[in-house]
C-alpha cells in the first residue's frame, strides 16, 4: 500500500512537473511571438514612407569631382509599397552622362535597429549601396559606405532627404572625403507626377 501511494506521489510530482514546464514553454512562446510581431508591425514610421508611392519626376544634378561644374539630367521613377506597407520600392530611370541609367531604391524601417534603411543598386555596378539613419520631422539623414572600383577601398556617404511639401523632395548625396570635408556629389529633385 505505501509502495502504491508512493508510487502515485511519483507519478503525480512528474505530472505536475512536466504541466509546469510545458506552462513554461507557452509563456516563453508566447513572449517570442509578441516580439516577432513587435518587430514585425507596420509603424508610423512606415507610414511616412508611404509618402513615396506614386509617379515622380526628377532632375538630377551631379558633380564628378569637388568643385567641378554640376551635370544635368532628367529621369523617373514609379515607386509603390510592398510587403504590407514596410518598404517603399522605386524603379528609377534616366541617364547619366549621356548614357541610359536605370536602378532599383528600396527604403525601409527597422524597428528592431529603430532606423531607417536605404539599398540602392544600378545597372553600372554590381555592388549593393545600403545607408542607415534616424528621421527628424520631414527630414530623413543617413550614413553608410559604399565600394568605391577605382580605388577599391570603402567610402563613407552621406545621404540626405528632405521632404518639402508631400507631393516634393529632394535627395542629396554627399561623399566624405579623406580629409574628412564633405563632397556633394548628387541631388535628386523629385516632383509628384499629377
Amino acid at each position: 500500500m505505501k509502495k502504491t501511494v508512493l508510487t502515485a506521489g511519483i507519478f503525480f510530482a512528474i505530472l505536475s512537473l512536466a504541466q509546469a514546464q510545458d506552462a513554461k514553454q507557452q509563456e516563453e512562446q508566447q513572449k517570442a511571438m509578441a516580439a516577432y510581431m513587435k518587430a514585425a508591425a507596420v509603424t508610423e514610421n512606415h507610414q511616412f514612407l508611404a509618402k513615396y508611392a506614386g509617379d515622380w519626376d526628377v532632375e538630377v544634378t551631379y558633380w564628378t569631382a569637388p568643385g567641378a561644374p554640376p551635370s544635368k539630367s532628367a529621369a523617373t521613377f514609379k515607386a509603390a509599397s510592398r510587403l504590407g506597407g514596410r518598404y517603399v520600392m522605386m524603379d528609377f530611370s534616366g541617364s547619366m552622362m549621356g548614357q541610359p541609367f536605370t536602378g532599383i531604391w528600396l527604403v525601409g524601417y527597422d524597428n528592431l535597429e529603430q532606423k531607417y534603411n536605404s539599398l540602392w543598386i544600378d545597372d553600372t555596378s554590381t555592388s549593393f549601396f545600403i545607408t542607415k539613419g534616424t528621421r527628424e520631422g520631414n527630414v530623413i539623414s543617413e550614413s553608410g559606405s559604399w565600394p568605391d572600383p577605382v580605388s577599391g577601398r570603402m567610402l563613407q556617404v552621406k545621404a540626405r532627404t528632405t521632404w518639402i511639401g508631400d507631393d516634393e523632395f529632394r535627395y542629396e548625396q554627399f561623399m566624405v572625403l579623406a580629409d574628412g570635408s564633405e563632397h556633394k556629389g548628387m541631388e535628386f529633385d523629385s516632383k509628384r507626377r499629377k
